[in-house]
């Protein structure tokens, strides 16, 4: 078996169909499985797997789910040579996406892990959807894979990209017998990160193996999506970030502004949602580096 694509549910019904159905459409010659390991679903995402005779399933308590320790879980069922990781939202954007994700492994053997691209959802709020688009423009072009690793050059220059995400990834499973993921409450991806390039493996990004993906937050939600996001990064991976007055109100006005813009290129968003997203993006600004201040304050 080639691939093993892992896929964690709860109560995953709103994408989980179309999201088989995209890895099921995939053009390749590879051997692959889907592996879906749900941790107690109590919506239709149970009966949505069943349809599947080709979807092998495996249930755990939810009791018994951490998001490093199941994905470990899920690397010790798998039938694969490599793991294909996504999260019960992130559905493949095309038929080419397996073997996108396969194509740097193929570079070299000491490529460890894959990240794919994130589309952001094309209505979502305007604030998640230009992070979402900055951050994978930041890791490399669309039509390069590039790789990313850890010497003393690139310690040197402080150019370290540990960024992973397991929304969209992949691992050679041999490796994750010596770096298996670690079994944290937030930020198991970073974390996955770090390690495979403290151990001298590389880190690719393959911007062809894209999904779409993104949260489309209220504001109440997001303020508390990034609080767990920064008090868990600096527990696994002592980033730490701080929001004082002047980061608080200039930066907030300065990304609004960045945000307004992005707004009026955008072509996939209506008039009605462009107004909107010009009165909402201040409060999704404002609820990040609140946020960030909060977490900044637990210990």
């Amino acid at each position: 078996m080639d691939i093993s694509v892992a896929i964690l549910t709860f109560n995953g019904e709103e994408y989980l169909e179309k999201l088989i159905r995209a890895v099921r459409r995939q053009k390749t010659d590879l051997k692959y499985e889907i592996l879906v390991i749900d941790s107690g679903s109590s919506d239709h995402t149970l009966e949505i797997i069943k349809k599947y005779e080709d979807v092998r399933l495996h249930q755990i308590p939810n009791s018994e789910f951490s998001h490093g320790k199941t994905r470990n879980l899920a690397a010790n069922l798998a039938k694969g040579r490599f793991i294909l990781f996504l999260t019960q939202d992130a559905v493949p954007a095309h038929e080419y996406w397996m073997e996108s994700m396969i194509e740097p492994f193929k570079i070299s053997d000491k490529v460890g892990c894959v990240i794919g691209k994130q589309i952001p959802h094309a209505h979502g709020p305007a604030t998640i959807k230009r992070e979402v688009s900055i951050v994978f423009r930041g890791l490399g072009p669309d039509d390069s894979v590039s790789l990313q690793r850890k010497n003393k050059v690139t310690a040197h220059f402080n150019l370290i990209n540990t960024f992973l995400s397991d929304t969209n990834s992949a691992v050679r499973k041999d490796f994750m017998k010596e770096i298996p993921f670690r079994d944290v409450n937030y930020a198991e991806d970073q974390a996955m990160g770090i390690d495979m390039l403290n151990a001298g493996y590389y880190k690719a990004y393959a911007p062809l193996g894209a999904v779409s993906h993104s949260h489309d937050y209220s504001v109440h939600e997001y303020f508390k999506r990034k609080f767990d996001e920064y008090v868990g990064l600096r527990n696994t991976t002592d980033y730490r970030a701080t929001a004082g007055f002047r980061e608080i109100t200039l930066g907030s006005i300065k990304a609004t502004l960045r945000d307004w813009a992005f707004i009026s290129r955008d072509k996939e968003y209506g008039f009605t949602l462009k107004i909107k997203n010009y009165f909402t993006s201040p409060l999704y600004n404002l609820a990040l580096r609140l946020a960030i201040r909060a977490a900044s304050k637990t210990q």
